[in-house]
């Protein structure tokens, strides 16, 4: 008997989403293809909203309203709770997903030049699942009016900075000296590289920069052994992103993504902890 049960088991590898999605597709598309059912999902995620609430944010009637609560709490999605509507326990394990791909397309769509002409995967897998948390960005661009845009934004940023961590595959003597000169301004700053930068620091004329800074105790280098194909500096109130040319081997020098958001500058520091943990101290000759 035990061994029937277990034959007519199916396990997740054998179904597909696709299987997934055709069989519920009624109940999926539901969600998206109403706005309403949408708009109150996400609202209710913040926490009990009342009809007069609901009309505000969606900037509906209540004679639209009401069918789609009616849906909604058919679905165990919401129910109410003294006079307002909140979610449910189902609900508050469907809105965060919801939110969480709203804002993703939100990101991708606000700056879709940005994303669809640089190389996106060199950012790890499991940062890009998250992108959503740079929604509150701004792409900072070189243009005739004023061609250094980025160096002029790079360098506000250091200025302002209490403390840098940096990962980078390029480097040039401008942005070096920028960095000593926060170094020496006695600002912790943390710079992870790739093999191949380390290779060009530990030779002139960057090595004798490096040598200058042997008395700055809070100034560390390290080298990654994962590829690096990015620049990115966070500070504890800006993050700054570049990325390489999609299909090139050549790093935009001339567009970065930047953010004072505290969302989007924690998902800087969880990249530049992403690659520092696999990193180790560059070793050079003083």
């Amino acid at each position: 008997m035990r061994i029937g049960l277990y034959s007519c088991c199916v396990t997740m590898e054998e179904i597909s989403s696709l299987d997934i999605y055709d069989e519920f597709r009624e109940e999926i598309q539901a969600i998206f293809r109403s706005r309403l059912l949408t708009q109150m999902l996400v609202a209710l995620g913040s926490g009990a909203k009342s009809l007069s609430d609901l009309r505000d944010i969606t900037g509906s009637s209540s004679q639209a309203l009401i069918p789609k609560i009616r849906q909604l709490e058919s679905a165990h999605y919401i129910e109410s709770e003294r006079g307002d509507y909140v979610l449910t326990p189902l609900g508050r394990i469907v809105e965060p997903e919801i939110e969480r791909l709203v804002t993703l397309m939100g990101v991708l769509q606000r700056h879709r030049d940005f994303w669809t002409q640089h190389d996106i995967e060199s950012i790890p897998a499991e940062m890009l699942k998250e992108i959503g948390d740079l929604y509150s960005s701004e792409v900072v661009r070189d243009v005739e009016e004023n061609i250094f845009a980025v160096y002029t934004t790079f360098l506000n940023l250091l200025q302002n900075a209490k403390w840098i961590h940096a990962v980078s595959s390029i480097m040039s003597p401008a942005h070096a000296e920028a960095m000593m000169g926060t170094v020496r301004h006695g600002k912790s700053v943390e710079l992870v590289i790739s093999a191949d930068l380390a290779d060009t620091l530990i030779a002139d004329p960057y090595s004798t920069m490096l040598r200058s800074l042997e008395d700055c105790h809070d100034f560390r280098i390290y080298v990654s052994p994962v590829p690096v194909r990015l620049g990115m500096t966070v500070t504890d109130s800006c993050l700054s992103l570049g990325l390489y040319k999609r299909g090139t081997d050549a790093y935009d020098t001339s567009v970065d993504l930047i953010s004072f958001d505290a969302t989007a500058n924690a998902w800087g520091e969880r990249l530049f902890q992403y690659y520092r943990q696999v990193s180790e101290p560059l070793v050079y000759d003083p």
